[in-house]
């Protein structure tokens, strides 16, 4: 046996020593164990009481989850527009694609960004009432999102309480993103704990989860933000198409009042030289009607390209299939007795440890410990001994 293994003798579970390393008794340990059932007893109720008062004092959470589809195809003409532009006598006109700049791989990134949240400030939310409370006449009043997460539904729980505040701020839309105030700083952190998205890379599925303290208010504001983010992106991928459709629309407007303007200096031309036959009359009035053969094909092109990019905008529009629809949550995320047993196995390993072999190393530990400081005593001792000599 090793000289420095020979100050743990005195303990069972060190007694199996050899040349390849350190053998623990665990019947030894076991032993410990059992002899100190009471300490153990004593040690798990403690922790029990305490899982009791977390569990009591545990703010309930509830969670919603949307699982949507979005579509992948490109962007770009398909058959269906391709036929459209044939029927309005385009030919084999094609739109060009483009390749866009957000994708669903950002999903995560837009729930969570400052602008998308923000919107979310004004929309209404309704508390869950119980069937006894409903019975007994209580109607849920709504609330927006942002006096429930910034606390100005219930102060004493909200952030007035946590940071201070006697009041919150009353929210004012439309809100200046670039100047927001302490308070709807705090509200964005909130709903950005709240509201999780993840995307499945390889077929591209979303799971949208809203975790709040009411049951009815994850539901709501689950559902909210995936028709959010549906609005979001229907209005990126059709954007350019609504801009040019806006413009064609324009275009479409100034050819048809030019069209319009030229029938009417014809027609003019023409009832004014009804009974006069002269060559500067005829050169005129054929110029006239030259203007108006013109417009004329330039108000029905510009109608036509109004009329392709309308049906562009429907083109554009992503498709999103909603695999699970937002419900309301049957109960908490968080169980109390769940808490309650956790604090309690917490107890009973502690207490098993202590006993195994807890107790026995700090008994070493702190006999080591004594040891070294009788033995720094000893040599100062010494040395001020031997000072003193000389």
């Amino acid at each position: 046996m090793s000289e420095e293994y020979r100050k743990y003798d005195d303990y069972d579970e060190f007694d199996d020593l050899s040349d390849e390393g350190l053998h623990i008794d665990w019947m030894g340990i076991i032993a410990k164990v059992l002899k100190s059932w009471k300490f153990i007893f004593v040690f798990c109720f403690i922790f029990g009481v305490l899982g009791i008062i977390s569990a009591m004092t545990m703010k309930k959470e509830y969670q919603a989850t949307v699982t949507l589809a979005p579509e992948l195809a490109q962007r770009g003409s398909s058959g269906s527009l391709n036929s459209i532009t044939s029927l309005l006598g385009l030919g084999n006109a094609q739109l060009a694609a483009g390749t866009d700049a957000l994708n669903i791989s950002l999903f995560p990134n837009i729930c969570k960004s400052t602008p998308f949240l923000v919107n979310l400030f004004g929309v209404e939310l309704v508390p869950y009432v119980s069937e006894e409370a409903k019975a007994e006449g209580v109607v849920a009043t709504p609330v927006t999102v942002y006096d429930h997460f910034s606390g100005r539904d219930n102060p004493k729980k909200g952030l007035a309480k946590l940071f201070g505040n006697d009041e919150v701020e009353e929210l004012v839309l439309p809100v200046d993103l670039t100047r927001l105030t302490g308070d709807q700083n705090r509200t964005v952190r909130a709903l950005r704990e709240a509201i999780t998205a993840e995307v499945d890379s390889k077929n591209g599925v979303t799971s949208i989860s809203v975790v709040t303290d009411d049951r009815t208010f994850s539901y709501q504001l689950a559902d909210t933000v995936c028709k959010a983010l549906q609005t979001y992106f229907v209005e990126y991928r059709t954007k350019k198409a609504t801009d040019d459709y806006n413009h064609y629309v324009k275009l479409a407007e100034e050819a048809k009042a030019n069209w319009e303007k030229a029938q009417d200096a014809y027609a003019r031309s023409v009832d004014s030289g009804r009974n006069i036959v002269t060559q500067a009359g005829s050169s005129e009035r054929q110029r006239l009607q030259t203007e108006v053969n013109v417009t004329s094909q330039i108000y029905s092109q510009m109608a036509q390209q109004r009329e392709l990019a309308k049906a562009k905008i429907q083109e554009e529009k992503p498709v999103y299939a909603v695999i699970q629809p937002a419900s309301t949550p049957l109960g908490p995320t968080k169980s109390k007795m769940m808490r309650v047993i956790l604090f309690g196995f917490i107890g009973f390993f502690l207490s098993c440890c202590w006993a195994g072999f807890g107790r026995d190393l700090w008994k070493a530990f702190w006999s080591s410990l004594k040891e070294s400081m009788t033995t720094v005593d000893e040599e100062r001792a010494q040395e001020k001994a031997a000072k003193t000599k000389a």
